[in-house]
């Protein structure tokens, strides 16, 4: 599978090569969470219960993009591209063709009347050999509106980095984030660890 896309709107973040991405277990840290306290994430219920658990201890009061949170056409896409109804988790045989991951789209600070202000981090979930769960960051404390996040099948990816034509091959799933009407990237693990391709949307 070849897909050829090209950017519309690009940020202006780092078009980097070869993210380099932190792994964590288990880190406790401060909320910083500004919507009440206690409220149930519906999304977070799909979830198998040590991943929640070791989320609510990372990310006390977590939050993930949900369908409310995008654009009246991002909800209309979305819906038409995935059967979920929750854009800040996607299933995705991402380390290994053989084990499913989640893809994660993390709220720390959602501010609903000004979406642009709100901070997320773009994590990777992958369940250890004993069972125990592990989480990789690919993108940390981002001041944007949260995007959604899905899953594309392994294959060539062509779009752009460092402001050029750039093409990666995955030989696993790889992780699609989007805002939609704006920008989209994928995150592909290669033989030179994660790196990410800036697409169109």
């Amino acid at each position: 599978m070849s897909i050829l896309l090209m950017p519309r709107l690009v940020s202006p973040a780092c078009l980097c090569g070869v993210l380099v991405a932190a792994t964590i277990a288990v880190l406790p840290a401060p909320s910083s969470i500004t919507w009440a306290a206690g409220k149930t994430e519906v999304c977070g219920k799909g979830l198998p219960k040590p991943l929640n658990a070791l989320l609510q201890h990372t990310y006390p009061g977590y939050q993930l993009t949900s369908l409310a949170m995008l654009t009246d056409v991002g909800q209309e896409i979305y819906s038409q591209d995935s059967k979920s109804r929750c854009p800040g988790v996607a299933k995705v045989r991402f380390f290994n063709k053989g084990r499913v991951d989640y893809a994660l789209v993390i709220i720390t600070r959602a501010d609903h009347a000004h979406p642009y202000n709100s901070i997320y981090d773009l994590v990777v979930a992958r369940e250890g050999d004993d069972r125990s769960w592990n989480l990789t960051i690919l993108e940390k404390d981002v001041h944007a509106t949260p995007p959604a996040v899905l899953t594309l099948p392994p294959g060539k990816y062509t779009g752009e980095r460092d402001q050029q034509p750039y093409t990666l091959e995955s030989a696993t799933e790889v992780v699609f984030v989007v805002k939609y009407e704006a920008w989209s990237r994928v995150y592909i693990l290669t033989a030179n660890g994660i790196e990410k391709v800036w697409l169109s949307d």
